[in-house]
């Protein structure tokens, strides 16, 4: 059982929800995808078995598999793993497209992670944007493998319907070669971000699932992208499961023939932000550091139309009396700029430091985004909604925090501990 209590929301996905905590006894960050569901003995006995298979993957294929299943203190079960940055749809959310090379490189790991499981007889089952996961290295990994789950409680298929291969939507069969149409579905994203048949305004579901199922993707126009990469993309979307590649292998192979100089595994995939080259690269204990500002409860609630409280914020960190000459660290985020279904945040601070955003929104449960060494991020919001901002920062050691912004009136508010605060 996990016995941490401070857990806190990272978002929901199309599979469920996820939270974060810190382990009590060894510090570590970690995450927890809760189940729809108790599975029954015989499911949990193939979950485990599935388990098994993929752990023993880990160290030859980019693969995050999860640790086991776990019941969290209120009894909810849930699938406990590692706890990694960001996903590829937050990423291309916040910056747009991948550059081209970092793009190949995301598309060859994760080809080499499908090689690896499917020679072990794992299908994935949903390859999306949400289940590429970015450790604090930059090193890409493909979460939430496995096929136990997804028979034991079946979602709606719609729901990730720009990521859904055709016959997946048509019968709902899952093989090799519908993880083959996700791979190239999220390859689309990571090089135009946008799935290949992205929603138009006004379209019902049922039209854009047509279309899904009859039209052809249209071939991808970039400047700079080799014509051996947009055709692979274009055979990996293709309609017909037999005319895809052969399997994952010669994706590798494929893809593998369009980059001279690959980047290993561990170093930075991404380079994102116009005339940016800021790798996703953190030190583990920093990344544990900012997995416990979020574990330390910072959850925004709306508790009247203009009001948006948060509990207690942590004391501001101070020199420790063993460094009294040490100097203090300022931080401050700016005015934020809302742009209507973005909002544009800059800050500033007196020594390097990592970073992570908490946001606020009307209505909706608080998010913690990490966001590297950045100082600046544009954060996708709902264009009616009002919103808070915080920023939280570590050196490894302490941990420092901006006073709150907000937007279109709302109004932030700390909660004194067990109580409200004053207005």
């Amino acid at each position: 059982m996990t016995t941490d209590t401070e857990l806190v929301p990272l978002g929901d996905d199309p599979a469920g929800t996820v939270l974060a905590g810190v382990d009590a006894g060894t510090g570590e960050a970690y995450a927890v995808k809760l189940l729809p569901g108790r599975p029954d003995r015989r499911t949990r006995t193939a979950l485990d078995a599935e388990l098994r298979t993929l752990a023993g993957l880990r160290e030859r294929a980019p693969i995050l598999a999860a640790d086991g299943v776990e019941d969290l203190a209120d009894g909810r079960p849930g699938l406990r793993m590692e706890l990694c940055s960001q996903s590829l749809a937050e990423l291309v959310a916040a910056f747009g497209p991948l550059s081209v090379p970092d793009a190949v490189a995301l598309g060859r790991s994760l080809a080499e992670a499908l090689a690896a499981a499917h020679g072990a007889g794992v299908v994935h089952g949903a390859v999306t944007p949400g289940n590429v996961l970015f450790r604090a290295s930059g090193e890409a990994v493909l979460s939430d493998f496995g096929l136990v789950l997804r028979r034991a409680f079946p979602a709606d298929p719609a729901r990730a319907l720009g990521f859904v291969a055709p016959e997946t939507l048509r019968d709902g069969t899952l093989d090799e070669r519908s993880d083959l149409y996700g791979l190239g579905a999220v390859l689309h994203l990571a090089l135009t971000g946008a799935p290949p048949h992205p929603g138009r305004p006004g379209e019902p579901d049922s039209e854009r699932l047509l279309r899904v199922l009859t039209e052809p993707v249209p071939p991808i126009d970039r400047d700079g992208l080799p014509a051996a990469v947009a055709e692979l993309v274009g055979a990996l979307l293709d309609r017909n499961p037999d005319r895809r590649p052969a399997d994952a292998a010669t994706v590798v192979q494929r893809i593998g023939g369009t980059t001279t100089a690959p980047q290993p595994r561990g170093e930075p995939l991404l380079v994102f932000g116009p005339g940016r080259r800021s790798p996703l690269r953190m030190p583990p204990k920093v990344a544990v550091a900012l997995a416990l500002v979020a574990a330390a409860g910072l959850l925004f609630w709306v508790n009247r139309p203009d009001d948006l409280d948060m509990p207690a914020l942590p004391p501001p960190a101070v020199a420790s009396a063993a460094a009294p000459s040490a100097p203090t660290v300022r931080l401050e985020l700016a005015e934020v700029t809302d742009r209507g279904n973005v909002a544009d945040l800059a800050w500033r601070s007196s020594e390097p430091l990592s970073f992570a955003i908490i946001v606020a929104g009307e209505g909706r449960p608080s998010r913690t985004i990490i966001a590297q060494q950045a100082t600046t991020y544009s954060v996708p919001i709902d264009p009616v909604r009002k919103y808070c901002f915080l920023v939280q920062a570590t050196n490894g050691v302490d941990i420092f925090t901006t006073a709150p912004r907000s937007i279109r009136g709302a109004v932030c508010k700390e909660n004194q501990p067990g109580g409200r605060s004053p207005r």
